[in-house]
């Protein structure tokens, strides 16, 4: 990775004392908490809300713009064939996958209001934390990609482990972090990483992957 890829990224003055705090509190500890028990499933909605409200405040005692998170219409036209080109990859590669493995289509798939909005509204507030707020944090603390990468990979990952199915779910969060993430740290533009994240996030509870019983329907 050369340094382009850090040159993309924007500069938070937030301190690195801070922002471990912040990683830690956002990132880590409502995860654990939801693992443990303490935090029930049924609640993440609401807990994911509390969380991108604060990002959103966190970026904005940034003083951070539009131009900022890469929303523009040049960066637009710029990046929008190599998002395409990642999502159909994605796409196609979920399918497979699924396919080698066994994984069948959820039946009237329609009628759930994941399909109807939730795909959107979900990818669309991990993308706010994990690729417009956790990158720029994670390269307040190092200046080298790969760790940044690494990190924020991990951290996506992580949050996967409250869903059910970790032998499949956990390398498909992992894959798709990676890709996201390389995909940001190259191609800063939050609504066309949302846009992406939202159709591979649509394909994957497709096919019943990161479906809690009750709950993500």
């Amino acid at each position: 990775m050369n340094s382009e890829i850090t040159e993309s990224i924007p500069v938070m003055q937030t301190g690195p004392k801070e922002i471990f705090i912040q990683i830690f509190l956002i990132f880590i500890l409502p995860i654990v908490l939801i693992n443990l028990g303490i935090i029930p499933i049924q609640y993440r909605v609401i807990l994911i809300v509390a969380i991108v409200t604060a990002l959103v405040l966190l970026l904005l005692k940034e003083k951070w713009t539009w131009h900022t998170l890469g929303i523009g219409n040049k960066t637009f036209k710029k990046y929008f064939l190599p998002y395409l080109v990642f999502t159909v990859i994605g796409v196609v590669c979920v399918s497979l996958f699924s396919e080698k493995i066994g994984q069948e289509e959820i039946a009237r798939w329609w009628t759930y209001k994941h399909f109807m909005y939730g795909f959107f509204v979900v990818s669309l507030f991990q993308e706010v934390a994990y690729r417009a707020y956790l990158i720029p944090a994670l390269a307040k603390l190092t200046s080298r990609p790969a760790i940044i990468l690494l990190t924020n990979t991990l951290l996506f990952t992580f949050l996967h482990t409250i869903f059910p199915n970790p032998v499949f779910g956990l390398p498909l969060a992992f894959a798709g972090g990676i890709g996201f993430a390389l995909m940001y740290m190259r191609f800063p533009n939050l609504p066309l990483i949302v846009l992406s994240h939202a159709i591979l996030n649509f394909t994957v509870v497709l096919y019943g992957f990161f479906v809690i019983p009750g709950v993500t329907h």
